[in-house]
């Protein structure tokens, strides 16, 4: 049987599993796995299967990577009994096993250390269950595993699987990773500016929040179904964040260079109404919205219609404007409106979407 088609029976075994009590850590730690991932194809999946799990070549799945996320307070730990008793690896290893041959990795994540006798089990940031050094407490674990699938303890194999010890607190971490996604994207883009980061994080993390709140019918095998529903593929990812760091607004600089504004007086009242639109950006408030449809729709006809300068385009649309009286009056000062302008033509030229 393909990955594929063992993806599509796994729903009906763990429907409505988690969703209870999920989570948004798991959120976090998905974004933080997206990072990891970026250069591969992939898709990753939000309480499914497992945890997160990551489908490497979804349009032909050739491997599974699944992860269980584990949270305590920071000041707390968990004794090697307890993991044993509440069956983390037992269940990770009957999940793993039915998608055998196509496991790449198996790991169970948590933000606090395992301790057995105040000895801390598992001694790196990825401790592999193999690792030679452990194998008198991952004995315990060996023992509980072959005990709950009925085989022998020698038949047992944790070369794939894994312990993560996240960096990831309770309480903070959503902030935690958005300052390592914005590190991320600055090696992409070191000109990147904090709006556009939380623009594209925002994004980012509501739609897999939405994936993590899907419920699916526990009769549905339909593939495209279960990947629609519960996961996010990397080339929709990708899409978004090369988006957003193509569009991003516009430096002051930039806007008088291409627009010819030397004026200091001009200059300094572009200035005052910039701060202000860099946030207003952002907004969902539906008089905004419409304001920034109507201006780019007059872009546009402006420059089919022959006028094909900045400088010119910034004229004509916004006498059109004021003329046909089409912008709200919050957004009418004549100098917050002909920066929105300027920047609503940038990325018009530069190949951006406006919304």
């Amino acid at each position: 049987m393909s990955l594929k088609d063992m993806i599509s029976e796994s729903q009906k075994e763990i429907a409505g599993s988690r969703t209870k009590n999920r989570l948004t850590v798991q959120v976090s730690y998905a974004i933080q796995l997206i990072m990891d991932f970026y250069s591969t194809d992939f898709l990753v999946m939000m309480d499914y299967i497992e945890d997160v799990s990551i489908i490497c070549n979804p349009d032909a799945p050739s491997e599974i990577h699944l992860y269980q996320v584990k949270t305590k307070s920071s000041d707390k730990q968990y004794s090697l009994n307890v993991i044993i008793k509440d069956e983390w690896y037992q269940k990770l290893y009957n999940n793993a096993e039915k998608y055998k041959g196509f496991v790449g990795s198996a790991s169970v994540v948590c933000n606090t250390d395992v301790v057995n006798k105040q000895e801390i089990v598992f001694p790196n940031a990825k401790t592999s269950l193999d690792e030679e050094s452990i194998q008198n407490n991952i004995g315990k674990i060996r023992k509980a595993i072959a005990k709950a699938q009925n085989m022998k303890e020698e038949d047992v194999d944790l070369s794939k699987f894994y312990f993560i010890r996240s960096s990831l607190s309770t309480k903070g971490h959503k902030e935690e990773v958005e300052h390592e996604f914005e590190n991320f994207l600055l090696d992409k883009d070191p000109n990147l500016q904090v709006a556009t980061v939380k623009s594209i994080y925002k994004l980012l993390y509501n739609e897999l929040d939405d994936k993590f709140k899907n419920e699916i019918d526990e009769k549905c095998t339909d593939i495209e179904e279960i990947f629609k529903q519960k996961g996010v593929k990397s080339q929709d990812i990708k899409s978004v964040i090369s988006c957003g760091l193509a569009i991003q607004i516009p430096t002051l600089d930039k806007l008088y260079s291409d627009f010819n504004i030397s004026s200091v007086s001009e200059r300094r009242k572009c200035a005052f109404q910039y701060s202000q639109i860099k946030m207003d950006m952002y907004s969902d408030t539906a008089a905004f919205v419409k304001t920034k449809q109507v201006l780019s729709k007059l872009i546009e006809k402006v420059n089919e219609s022959g006028v094909d300068d900045m400088p010119n385009i910034l004229f004509d649309v916004y006498e059109q404007a004021k003329s046909e009286n089409v912008v709200s009056m919050a957004y009418a000062d004549e100098y917050y409106l002909k920066v929105l302008i300027m920047i609503l033509i940038h990325r018009y030229c530069y190949g951006g979407e406006i919304k």
